[in-house]
């Protein structure tokens, strides 16, 4: 595995500065903002969803489960610096695994909202919400919106596992 991250990924506010450092050290979402995607892209040179992709998205979920109890405690403490890394980690998984669910995976970030409008399975108001969050990844009501988005995702997933099975 490399800890590179491809260039078209390297965009505010997933990374600041072109900088892709740790600031937060006790982040329970362990991989950088769409690191995935960036290893499909530079190391297997394939555009196609990571092989193992159906774990990956389960992890996602139980890291934001995990991680959305310690950024919950950041806004108490209102402390919005700490809470930000953790939500754009968060916001980032929560993107892959949106697009992964419909088939896809993204391959820059242009045009981001657009490409999720087009997009079979989502969340309800999926475009105000996630521009809301986009834009304010460290409000705590970004926090209760992504909570939300997270929340709809998993059982839209779990719907489509269930259906597609049949």
């Amino acid at each position: 595995m490399t800890n590179s991250i491809y260039k078209d990924f390297i965009v505010t506010p997933f990374y600041k500065n072109n900088s892709n450092e740790l600031i937060n050290e006790e982040i329970k979402i362990k991989n950088k903002p769409f690191f995935y995607e960036s290893n499909q892209i530079l190391v297997n040179k394939s555009s196609k969803i990571p092989n193992e992709s159906e774990e990956i998205i389960k992890q996602m979920f139980i890291e934001w489960k995990d991680e959305s109890k310690h950024i919950s405690n950041y806004f108490k403490q209102r402390n919005r610096k700490l809470a930000c890394e953790p939500m754009i980690r968060g916001l980032a998984n929560f993107i892959s695994i949106l697009t992964w669910i419909n088939g896809q995976m993204l391959l820059n970030l242009n045009n981001l909202l657009l490409e999720l409008d087009k997009l079979k399975i989502k969340p309800i108001n999926l475009d105000e919400r996630i521009s809301f969050v986009l834009n304010q990844p460290d409000h705590y009501h970004s926090f209760i919106q992504l909570s939300g988005l997270y929340t709809e995702l998993e059982k839209l997933y779990y719907k489509q596992k269930i259906t597609s099975s049949r």
